[in-house]
């Protein structure tokens, strides 16, 4: 398989990655935002590729497909309101 090519700057990495951190523990403050970050810029390019371009993938995905995606955009986006709360408070 191809290795995956994007333009632009890397996507971040969490430091709670790094450390060693266990997912269920809740980040704050600069954790916070650095996965806030992350999640954010995965629904950007989630809602770019449905919508994004007027490509016509979105509409030709399938009911399924696209109730799928909307899941996702909708679980990243209540996790980035999260972060947000979370990044506030470190």
């Amino acid at each position: 398989m191809a290795d995956r090519i994007m333009a632009g700057r890397s996507t971040p990495q969490s430091p709670r990655r790094k450390s060693g951190a266990t997912p269920s523990s809740t980040p704050t403050g600069e954790d916070a935002r650095d996965l806030l970050e992350i999640k954010l810029a995965q629904l950007n390019s989630l809602l770019w590729c449905c919508y994004g371009d007027g490509n016509g993938w979105f509409e030709e995905a399938g009911e399924k497909h696209r109730d799928h995606m909307l899941w996702i955009a909708a679980d990243l986006a209540r996790e980035a309101e999260r972060l947000l709360g979370e990044s506030g408070r470190g």
